[in-house]
């Protein structure tokens, strides 16, 4: 009796044994997978990413902060915030412009629906998902209508842009209770889709803020890396300042009859430290007749 008492004894010291083996087991098992998951989501998910790697202080300035990240993480709710920059055909930013909302197939548009554009041309809006019809004005006289589609905070799309020379870009989502502020290229000379006849022409980079007011060393340091032409043609000469917010660039031509790409890059910034939102602008240069 006591034998089978003892034997009784012992298989429940296994049972406890195995038991507490597998539960140390599992655990294992839940560490392994948590930090596998985690990273796979890290790669999928660049929301993620950037969360876990927080963003640079100059990026934030420009526009790419965490109110994006917010509303990826939060998922898509019934309404995003979102802004973007309104050209005309020459690439002129259209400043104090009134905008407003005119259909919208979510019907989730409220007090956000409407505004002035700011000294960037940029509007702010909030929407819902589908499409949403937004007229532009001045005056009272039509300037532009287009279509705002988003299906999600990465998804939004520009389309039926009513002219169609018109320009709507730099479409950024943001927090609501964090407006991001910009610094945008709102002319050039030559205007883009110019053709212009004449020889070798200033390039004037006009801004949406004062500038700082750079010597020539560093202004000609600035041109040199946030400025490129193509094709070759094209040979920047010596940059001057023009308060309160205007480069001009002096060129040398060596090919006509073509058309131009200039490339104007994030490294000019404002007397506010905000750093230029990249914009590229195309051009034809005709020799006289």
């Amino acid at each position: 009796m006591n034998q089978i008492n003892q034997l009784k004894q012992l298989i429940q010291i296994f049972d406890q044994f195995h038991l507490l083996k597998r539960r140390i087991l599992s655990k294992g098992i839940c560490i392994f997978l948590l930090p596998f998951l985690m990273f796979q989501n890290c790669y999928l998910n660049p929301f993620v990413y950037d969360l876990l790697n927080p963003i640079l202080e100059e990026e934030k300035k420009a526009g790419l902060l965490d109110g994006g990240l917010l509303l990826a993480l939060n998922g898509f709710s019934s309404s995003l915030y979102i802004t973007g920059v309104i050209r005309n055909g020459s690439g002129i930013a259209q400043i104090n412009k009134e905008y407003s909302v005119i259909a919208s197939e979510s019907n989730t548009f409220g007090p956000d629906s409407s505004g002035i554009t700011d000294s960037s041309g940029r509007f702010f809006l909030s929407i819902g998902p589908g499409d949403t019809n937004v007229r532009v004005t001045e005056l009272g006289e039509d300037l532009v209508t287009f279509t705002l589609n988003v299906s999600g905070p990465e998804f939004i799309q520009v389309k039926n842009v009513n002219p169609i020379n018109y320009e709507i870009s730099s479409i950024i989502p943001y927090a609501p209770t964090n407006k991001p502020a910009f610094f945008e290229l709102i002319s050039t000379s030559p205007a883009n889709n110019e053709t212009y006849i004449g020889v070798s022409p200033d390039l004037t980079l006009t801004f949406s803020d004062t500038l700082p007011e750079w010597d020539f060393s560093t202004l000609t340091t600035l041109v040199a890396n946030n400025v490129s032409v193509t094709p070759s043609g094209i040979s920047l000469l010596s940059p001057s300042l023009s308060p309160p917010n205007t480069i001009i660039i002096m060129t040398n031509v060596s090919t006509y009859d073509i058309e131009y790409t200039v490339q104007i890059g994030p490294g000019f910034y404002s007397t506010n430290g905000i750093p230029l939102t990249p914009r590229s602008v195309k051009f034809r240069l005709e020799t006289l007749p």
